[in-house]
């Protein structure tokens, strides 16, 4: 089953839209969750049994997990593998926004697809179709692309006419 039917066939099971953040930030994380070996983790895991039967889709943000190094990256593993062992009907999806040229877009698929084992992954189109193509070739995969955000100062661009229309609308 392809992500698109995977996310579509869970929005019928939990008749539910609701895609939950897991943005782990390890300065916020209860402090019950602290003293454990793998806070990120235990935390994540709690979130998702408290709310898995409600839930179409799962979003951690990577740069949490990144501003931790080894340690937090480690910590994301274990957060999708216990998704994918536990709850493998819900989609994952990778918050990175990522989107670059050749050999660097390469590297980015095979981390967080075929290494991390996201289904999908959030992208941003600004550097245009080229930038995205590679992750759009991976038909095992979903891409989200951004093309509006609610990020203050995000309208400065957003909202720039193109052809009469803002530039979210044409993107």
């Amino acid at each position: 089953m392809n992500p698109i039917e995977k996310y579509n066939t869970r929005v019928d099971q939990s008749h539910s839209l609701l895609c939950v953040g897991l943005d782990s930030d390890i300065k916020y994380i209860p402090r019950q969750f602290r003293d454990d070996p793998f806070p990120q983790f235990a935390f994540n895991r709690w979130v998702i049994e408290e709310t898995h039967h409600y839930v179409s889709a799962y979003k951690p943000n990577m740069a949490y997990y990144e501003a931790r190094g080894d340690r937090g990256l480690a910590e994301l593993k274990m957060t999708i593998d216990y998704l994918q062992e536990r709850h493998p009907q819900i989609l994952t999806i990778c918050d990175a926004k990522r989107a670059d040229i050749g050999t660097i877009n390469a590297a980015y698929i095979e981390s967080i697809f075929d290494w991390l084992g996201f289904d999908a992954v959030t992208l941003h189109p600004y550097l245009g179709k080229q930038a995205i193509q590679p992750f759009l070739d991976r038909a095992d995969k979903a891409s989200v692309i951004i093309c509006r955000t609610s990020a203050p100062g995000s309208n400065d661009i957003q909202d720039v006419k193109v052809d009469g229309r803002p530039l979210w609308q044409y993107l």
